[in-house]
């Protein structure tokens, strides 16, 4: 910060670059942080599909992010019909907004779900063995889970079917939008990206 209250990255577009990164990557780490959870936006047929999700993966040098989901879910069907995706991340301590635009890429079942199955704590794990797909219509109020599963953990066995249903989406960011708010003037910058690399970075009128 200056004189002004102004951070360092107020005029500055590498310093932004950066500072998304640093959030991100903080977000994905920290529970507490207000990048943890993210807002994940699919085409359907007849209005776009919005939903929060966790912020799971944030990788600076492939420049994409990850979330987990399950692989019955309509947002599978949406990125399937239409892979791009926006992810939007708000701080309201930080008053900052980030916007990803990408393409979605859905692993279920391979070397990669694999292994990250294996880091996934048991009572996370437990989302994925509900009998039917997220969004299922019911007549009565319901978790989803087996009677027996539903106040008690389930043993291995039981989470190990959890894995079929597990789906790990990866995208691959196409473009940064940043959006600072400050009192002295907002700040808003463009950073448009291809085949790993920045190819355009730019300020916009916020």
């Amino acid at each position: 910060m200056n004189e002004l209250d102004l951070p360092n990255h107020y005029d500055d577009l590498d310093l932004i670059y950066n500072e998304i990164w640093t959030s991100l990557i903080r977000g994905k780490k920290d529970s507490k942080s207000e990048f943890h959870q993210c807002y994940v936006s699919t085409h359907s047929d007849d209005y776009p599909s919005l939903r929060t999700v966790v912020l799971r993966h944030a990788d600076k040098e492939n420049l994409t992010i990850s979330f987990h989901t399950d692989i019955r879910s309509n947002k599978i069907n949406h990125i399937n019909d239409n892979p791009n995706v926006t992810v939007l991340l708000y701080s309201h301590d930080k008053k900052i907004q980030i916007q990803i635009k990408g393409t979605a890429e859905i692993n279920n079942q391979n070397e990669r779900t694999s292994e990250v199955w294996k880091n996934i704590r048991s009572f996370s794990k437990k989302c994925y063995i509900v009998e039917q797909a997220p969004g299922s219509k019911s007549d009565v109020p319901l978790s989803g889970y087996l009677p027996e599963h539903e106040k008690a953990l389930p043993d291995d066995e039981t989470l190990k079917n959890g894995y079929k249903n597990f789906a790990l989406i990866d995208i691959t960011i196409e473009k940064l939008e940043w959006l600072y708010l400050h009192r002295y003037g907002h700040r808003r910058a463009l950073f448009e990206i291809k085949n790993k690399e920045i190819k355009n970075k730019q300020w916009l009128t916020p």
